[in-house]
């Protein structure tokens, strides 16, 4: 499908409003994984529906019509081509745009330290701190059309200002999906921004048969036990049994210890309550260091942990960045790791992406 763009146009539909406009039913939704985005597309039109988690009312709807449809004055914006400047918030939106072959479009970024992309640092963005203390002047000299944000908020601090002159903020909840895919699914969103729908829906489509393919080579494998988190303060934090981490461990085929915790945040449990597992762990992933002495120097009695003693930890620390920006929209690179972990190639750092064994 050829997207010609008339218009790009924003509703934020509320308590009082959202009976006046109809929402994209989940039959003529072509997103299959995400929970909080919704993409319709007709011959005429496509719609965009970005649902805050916070607040199941308040939606964010974008429609873009084609050349022969025609605009709507009661709409809110109205962009006569594709977005080509771009403010990026969180690095996962970098990850998102560079998949794209379109780092060229980001104009504004949070902090340039926390960027892995050569070719965004090379650019010299504009560096505009953090969502909630950013500058609407900076946003401004930077020429954005639009400024994507993570949404930790349900209004962003500018947007008023922003909104009368009319650049767009729109929030992206990819970090609140549990599913592997439905945070890669958000790619879309950047696509169909750009001018690249079909680029977005390609790349989606070869994410989704890599991680399937990966799924299938190791499910009948052995279940390796695997134990995931750190100590932080006096408690041990790992990802509770319904959340994104879990969920690629259970694909990944290995064990996940706390898979029958209910919930997609985190779990706290004691020190001495993880060191009575111990025993039973094969596997330490994401211990939150990059080096034994590390980890033992933040917490000492981390000596008595099995894989510890035995070398099978990993971790992406050594490389932060390049975690953090890619690993959503590509889950099925951190599945591969998870896959070499597991058939014992991991001593071999070319078989793996993100991690890298904890020495």
């Amino acid at each position: 499908m050829r997207i010609l763009y008339f218009g790009l146009f924003l509703f934020i539909l509320s308590c009082g409003n959202q009976s006046e406009v109809k929402t994209i039913p989940e039959d003529q939704n072509i997103c299959k994984y995400s929970k909080w985005l919704r993409i319709s597309e007709a011959k005429d039109v496509v719609q965009i529906e970005i649902r805050n988690p916070a607040d199941a009312k308040q939606i964010v709807r974008l429609q873009i019509p084609n050349f022969n449809r025609p605009s709507n004055p009661s709409m809110d914006y109205d962009l006569s081509k594709p977005i080509d400047r771009l403010v990026c918030l969180s690095s996962t939106h970098i990850g998102m745009l560079s998949e794209l072959n379109l780092e060229n479009r980001i104009v504004g970024v949070s902090n340039l330290k926390y960027v892995y992309n050569e070719k965004v640092i090379s650019s010299s963005p504009v560096e505009l701190g953090e969502e909630q203390t950013l500058s609407a002047e900076k946003i401004i000299s930077s020429r954005a059309q639009a400024v994507v944000y993570s949404g930790f908020s349900n209004v962003f601090p500018k947007q008023d200002v922003l909104y009368k002159l009319g650049i767009q903020t729109l929030p992206n909840y990819d970090w609140r999906e549990a599913h592997p895919l439905g945070r890669a699914e958000w790619i879309l969103l950047f696509g169909y921004l750009t001018g690249h729908a079909e680029e977005a829906k390609k790349k989606f489509k070869e994410i989704c048969e890599n991680y399937q393919k990966i799924k299938n080579q190791i499910q009948n494998d052995q279940m390796i036990q695997t134990l995931s988190g750190n100590m932080t303060g006096d408690y041990w934090y790992a990802p509770a049994g319904d959340s994104y981490h879990a969920q690629i461990l259970e694909d990944a085929g290995l064990s996940y210890i706390f898979a029958d915790q209910t919930g997609t945040g985190s779990l706290s449990y004691s020190f001495e309550h993880i060191l009575g597992m111990t025993s039973h762990i094969d596997l330490w992933i994401n211990p939150g260091f990059d080096s034994k002495n590390k980890i033992l120097k933040a917490y000492p009695k981390s000596k008595l942990l099995k894989p510890l003693k035995e070398s099978l930890v990993f971790c992406y620390t050594h490389n932060s960045n390049k975690y953090w920006e890619l690993s959503s929209c590509r889950p099925d690179l951190i599945l591969a790791d998870y896959a070499a972990l597991k058939k014992g190639v991991s001593l071999s750092p070319e078989h793996l992406f993100f991690y890298k064994q904890v020495k």
